[in-house]
């Protein structure tokens, strides 16, 4: 059986999900997992003895004793307990990256096509006067009136 980062958050679909830390999503990943003889089967699967098992439970695991634990579950054990904790289960952030992704790329070939089509003006030729192209006056041809002073 797989737990799900929701079924950690709401405990079973109780209300509204838990705000939780890593210690309590952990024990909800335990007695999900194990409903029955929950500690006995999390020092097993775990490599941890019965009474840290317990204190695991009660939320009260040290940082060595949670390293080893997600060590011991592996990514099956971590996404899960790590999308309670967070509050979004693994898959939505994926998802979400892979839609940002997808954005990205549209404007990166827009912008791809935009260059295309401004090179290929380039290659036409210089536009004609009048056709888009402004025409700036050579150097001496605007005569600027002497500065003087207002009053």
């Amino acid at each position: 059986m797989t737990i799900t980062t929701a079924e950690i958050m709401t405990f079973g679909g109780q209300g509204l999900p838990f705000a939780q830390d890593l210690r309590e999503a952990l024990a909800n990943y335990a007695r999900r997992t194990w409903p029955i003889r929950t500690s006995i089967h999390m020092a097993e699967a775990w490599g941890i003895s019965k009474d840290t098992a317990k204190n695991v439970l009660k939320g009260h695991a040290s940082d060595a004793t949670v390293t080893a634990i997600i060590r011991a579950g592996g990514w099956q054990l971590a996404l899960p307990v790590i999308g309670a904790v967070i509050g979004e289960p693994v898959h939505a952030f994926f998802r979400d990256q892979m839609t940002q992704a997808a954005k990205e790329a549209d404007r990166a070939r827009e912008h791809e096509q935009l260059a295309e089509a401004a090179y290929r003006r380039l290659a036409d030729g210089p536009a004609a006067a009048g056709e888009g192209r402004r025409t700036w006056p050579r150097a001496g041809e605007v005569r600027a009136a002497k500065a003087r002073r207002l009053d």
